[in-house]
């Protein structure tokens, strides 16, 4: 965040703190949504094995993970900005740039933020030169890596967590 605002000296010069809050909680929800995908999608696999006999295969599964993992954006996209309207509902606006300024403060936050959006231009690409495409279609193969990319910004957060520093 602290790369596409400015960020102020004092929390109650922040110009964007609505932008800053609502962008940050979109990335968080999409970012823990595609990373549900990692688990949802073998869950899957496995079942369908079990009910049908379908082989398990590493190409399967990556399927199987594009698929998760833009079902995960869709729905982190749309959870993300009802989240923060209702949580901010009726603050007022100092409390809007204090949380803006704290996370821009934030150094843990802000590299998630870049792991985050660095996968998700990166992923992306990667998944759209595999074969995958000619099975799903470019759009779903691009979603898909978009939320596979997302997904990587909960590695970050993870460890960010085990080394005992906690982001905002």
């Amino acid at each position: 965040m602290t790369s596409l605002f400015p960020h102020t000296t004092h929390a109650e010069d922040q110009p964007s703190a609505h932008a800053i809050l609502y962008l940050h909680v979109w990335r968080a929800t999409t970012m823990t949504c595609t990373f549900a995908a990692q688990l949802t999608a073998p869950a899957s696999l496995l079942l369908s094995r079990y009910r049908h006999g379908t082989r398990f295969t590493g190409f399967a599964y990556g399927i199987r993970l594009l698929v998760h993992s833009a079902r995960g954006l869709v729905i982190g996209s749309i959870l993300g900005f009802p989240a923060t309207y209702v949580h901010m509902f009726g603050r007022e606006e100092i409390e809007w740039q204090d949380r803006a300024w704290r996370l821009q403060e934030n150094r843990e936050e802000e590299l998630t933020d870049l792991t985050t959006l660095m996968g998700m231009v990166v992923a992306p690409v990667a998944f759209a030169a595999t074969k995958a495409r000619g099975r799903l279609g470019i759009g779903m193969t691009l979603m898909g890596g978009i939320g596979v990319g997302a997904g990587t910004g909960m590695i970050r957060m993870i460890r960010t967590f085990a080394q005992g520093r906690k982001p905002v």
